[in-house]
């Protein structure tokens, strides 16, 4: 077997095309500055290498950083300079945070614990709400993907309990599709998903606002528990076939809660450190509205406890506290932590590193302004729904990251080509990356769903459309309703 020529066969092509679409976009930006066109085609560059994922995520990351450098003009301090920023290290906090609650199997007895209880499973209906609301609560503090990959296994033993574990029975594809869309509605923290700090980065490059932990949370938290509910009336709907008597997928867990037996050390650690986390991030907030936002305290937490300083400080003390359950006598170790996909913080840099060239080059309000002509949308609101579409439609091809890093630009230059604040539609356009549910390949949760033989390809396609439109609809009218209220726009 020769897997060498066989996988460039199907590489040059993708490093091709980038390269062509490239230099396309050189020659067909001919009206705008060369520092704009270079960014252009670094940008088409590096989008197709993404989407394709021609090469890793992240080695695409630090090239594209580079040929800003090289082709661009970009101050290598600058360029590089993302790869520090504050966003990247609350991610570095909260993936060790969250490496932490899987390999002390937090997760898991938090999952079987609330499916033990006789109001989880009352009815068919109810131990699908029930593990579509497990799942979006683990899935916002914990990345979707790991979510997914954890739940599955749990929901595969309730289903088989319940003898409705084969390929066509109508409840098992419902609860396989619940499973995928509450991980992927998850948006309701900065921490839930990676396009989140995305936006917040570039929100904040562009226009200089902060959006902390309590406002994101405000806003963002009722689009994901109307988006549950919506998903559990749609899977109500489409698969109410074949649904079975629950008592046994009770008794199952209940059993499952007794082998776990007592909470562990670590587990307990994890609780504090998390617990300690969430305080943290919300601590300007609440210093702000007990305090006032001029009090001594609330200052010194807005300018001092920030989210990345809050999760490295959690974080941190997993390393020190004892676990006598495990080889090392600590809740984590380094060795354990080098298994987090630190790649990814490699694709956040550069994807900052990209953004930022983008606003200072002023590529990112050309484009917004040939936009503005081209769709006709020039109002804030016109601008919003406009993105969000794009966004979804996005998110169907392309990682809900790489849609994030792609679109998130688009729609502030949008805006301020407009002549409007982005912060709206830069928000939107980022939960709206999170919500394209029509393909196997559209999200890592629909892939590992999929994968498990019970989802026809064409009944996730089916209802995918159904609850896509549904995201788009709810995402506007949250956004419309919450952020003037909430002082934004």
């Amino acid at each position: 077997m020769q897997p060498g020529p066989s996988n460039n066969v199907r590489l040059y092509p993708k490093l091709f095309f980038a390269a062509f679409l490239a230099v396309g976009l050189w020659l067909a930006l001919s009206t705008l500055p060369d520092a704009q066109r270079s960014v252009a085609a670094v940008f088409g560059f590096t989008v197709v290498l993404w989407a394709t994922e021609a090469l890793p995520t992240a080695v695409t990351a630090l090239l594209s950083t580079c040929l800003l450098i090289l082709l661009c003009g970009i101050d290598p301090k600058l360029a590089f300079g993302a790869y520090g920023n504050y966003i990247i290290h609350l991610f570095i906090g909260s993936f060790i945070i969250a490496k932490s609650i899987e390999i002390t199997g937090l997760n898991k007895r938090l999952a079987w614990t609330i499916l033990s209880k006789p109001w989880a499973t009352r009815s068919p209906s109810g131990l699908i709400l029930t593990m579509g609301g497990i799942v979006l609560l683990v899935s916002s503090f914990v990345s979707n993907t790991a979510t997914t990959a954890m739940m599955i296994p749990i929901v595969l033993t309730l289903l088989k309990a319940l003898n409705t574990d084969q390929p066509g029975v109508s409840y098992a594809t419902g609860a396989m599709l619940m499973l995928t869309w509450s991980a992927s509605v998850a948006v309701g923290t900065p921490v839930s998903t990676p396009p989140n700090m995305i936006g917040i980065g570039l929100v904040g490059e562009a226009t200089g606002k902060a959006i902390s932990f309590g406002q994101w949370t405000t806003f963002a938290a009722p689009i994901s528990l109307i988006m549950l509910l919506l998903a559990w009336a749609i899977v109500g709907l489409l698969f109410r076939g074949g649904a079975p008597d629950t008592k046994a997928g009770r008794e199952e867990a209940v059993r499952r809660c007794a082998e776990l037996g007592a909470m562990t050390q670590g587990e307990r650690n994890v609780l504090i450190a998390f617990g300690a986390a969430v305080g943290l991030w919300l601590s300007p907030d609440l210093a702000g509205w007990l305090l006032g936002p001029d009090h001594p305290t609330t200052i010194f937490c807005r300018e001092r406890i920030t989210s990345a300083v809050a999760a490295l400080l959690a974080a941190s003390t997993l390393f020190v506290m004892p676990d006598a359950s495990s080889e090392s006598g600590r809740t984590i170790t380094w060795s354990q932590a080098r298994t987090i996909d630190w790649g990814t913080i490699l694709l956040f840099g550069g994807g900052i590193a990209l953004g930022d060239a983008m606003f200072r080059s002023g590529l990112a309000k050309a484009l917004g302004e040939a936009a503005v002509q081209a769709t006709g949308a020039n109002s804030l609101w016109g601008i919003t729904f406009v993105m969000i579409v794009a966004a979804v439609g996005v998110s169907e091809l392309a990682s809900n990251t790489a849609a994030a890093t792609t679109m998130v630009p688009v729609a502030i230059g949008l805006a301020q080509g407009a002549g409007v604040d982005p912060t709206i539609p830069a928000v939107a356009t980022t939960i709206a990356c999170s919500l394209g549910f029509m393909l196997p390949v559209s999200t890592a949760p629909n892939a590992i769903v999929y994968g498990s033989g019970l989802v026809p390809a064409k009944h996730m396609m089916r209802a995918g459309i159904i609850i896509d439109l549904v995201g788009i609809a709810v995402v506007f009218g949250v956004m419309r309703v919450l952020m003037p209220i909430l002082g934004f726009g």
